[in-house]
C-alpha cells in the first residue's frame, strides 16, 4: 500500500483527467486531495460529490490559500503509509506506474525518493518524442508508452527528481526536515533532494516507469511569474548549500 497526494489548485479540466486515472488505477490506494482554495465553482463541486462517494479517500478543502508546499506537506502528514506519492494535478497515472515506483523504494533501503519517465519535464525523464504531442495524445496512446517501457528495469541516480509525480519515502521527508519554508512553492522538491542525498539517500529515475504529464497546468492560476520565482529559488538554494 502506498499513499497518493495531489495538491491542487483550480484547473478543473485537468484536475478531473488526472483523478480519473487515478480512479481507474489506484481507487483501491490510499488517496488524499489537497485543494489550495480554489475558486472555481465547478471544481469545487466535483471534489465535494468525492467527498460524499468517495469515503475510503480524504479530501482537504483548504478556506485560504497557503502554498504548494505547505499543500504536499498536509496530505503528507495525514498519510498513513511509508510510500507517499506528491503528484501534480495535471499528470495522467497509467496502470502499473506507481506501483513500480513503490515497489523499488521497497526494495532499496538506501533510496529516498524515486521519479518516472514523462513527457514534460527537465532533465533525462523527458522522453523527448512525447513533448509536442502530449495534449493530443490518447488514454491508450498513454497505457502503450508505458507498457512498452516496463521491461526496463534500469534504475538511474539523478539530482533532480521533477516533482510532478515524487515518490518519497515519508520517514525519509520527516528525518531530514521536510520542506525549506522558504520555498514555498518553487525550488521546493530541488532543495529537499539536496538534504535527501546529504543524509546518505539516492534519489533516482526509474527507466521503465511511464507517467504522463501536462506540465505547467497545475497551479497555473496564482499570478506567479514562474521564470522569475524559479531564479529567486535557485539564488537562494545556492546561497542555503554554498558548500
Amino acid at each position: 500500500m502506498f499513499s497518493i497526494v495531489i495538491p491542487i489548485k483550480n484547473q478543473f479540466d485537468v484536475v478531473k483527467k488526472c483523478i480519473e486515472s487515478v480512479i481507474r488505477h489506484y481507487d483501491d490506494q490510499e488517496i488524499i486531495l489537497i485543494d489550495d482554495a480554489s475558486d472555481e465553482q465547478d471544481l469545487l463541486q466535483y471534489l465535494k460529490e468525492i467527498q460524499k462517494t468517495k469515503l475510503n479517500w480524504k479530501v482537504v478543502l483548504f478556506e485560504q490559500s497557503q502554498d504548494h508546499s505547505k499543500a504536499c506537506t498536509a496530505g503528507i502528514q495525514l498519510s498513513s503509509n511509508e510510500n507517499v506519492f506528491l503528484l501534480n494535478s495535471d499528470t495522467i497515472l497509467t496502470k502499473n506506474s506507481l506501483r513500480i515506483l513503490s515497489d523499488v523504494l521497497d526494495i532499496n533501503s538506501n533510496i529516498g525518493v524515486v521519479g518516472p519517465c514523462t513527457s514534460s519535464a527537465s532533465g533525462p525523464q523527458l522522453l523527448p518524442d512525447l513533448y509536442q504531442k502530449r495534449f493530443s495524445m490518447s488514454i491508450d496512446e498513454i497505457e502503450q508508452i508505458a507498457l512498452s517501457l516496463e521491461q526496463n528495469k534500469e534504475l538511474q541516480d539523478i539530482e533532480l527528481v521533477n516533482g510532478f509525480c515524487f515518490c518519497i519515502k515519508k520517514s525519509v521527508f520527516l528525518e531530514v526536515g521536510k520542506f525549506d519554508p522558504v520555498l514555498n512553492s518553487y525550488g521546493n522538491e530541488k532543495e529537499l533532494l539536496i538534504r535527501i542525498r546529504k543524509a546518505g539517500y539516492r534519489t533516482v529515475w526509474v527507466k521503465g516507469c511511464y507517467v504522463h504529464h501536462f506540465g505547467k497546468m497545475s497551479y497555473s492560476k496564482t499570478n506567479i511569474n514562474i521564470g522569475r520565482a524559479c531564479k529567486d529559488a535557485d539564488n537562494y538554494i545556492m546561497k542555503k548549500h554554498a558548500n
